[in-house]
């Protein structure tokens, strides 16, 4: 078996913590995109705007911590208000 240095055994600790950090997150994007999605489908136009704006706030304050790519972050942001722009065309 290889040495193993202890450069290595705090990076794997390092990655764990990252990877658990980044799975919240991304669960917690999906859940709130699922959530403005499902307002805007039902036409609940003021609710549909309140939680796209936390959604908003939240996808973005992602890309700050580098969990999601900035231009993954613009895409999902423009869909998501488009989605709820729909509703105001109705």
């Amino acid at each position: 078996m290889a040495n193993v240095h202890k450069s290595v055994v705090k990076r794997v600790k390092q990655d764990k913590r990252r990877q658990e950090r980044n799975v919240s997150y991304k669960s917690r994007i999906a859940s709130i995109t699922k959530k403005v999605l499902q307002l805007s489908d039902a036409g609940e136009k003021e609710k549909a705007q309140e939680e796209f704006k936390k959604a908003q706030a939240i996808i973005d304050s992602a890309a700050s911590k580098g969990i999601l790519h900035k231009k993954t972050v613009a895409r999902r942001v423009a869909r998501l208000g488009r989605s709820v722009a729909k509703i105001s065309a109705k």
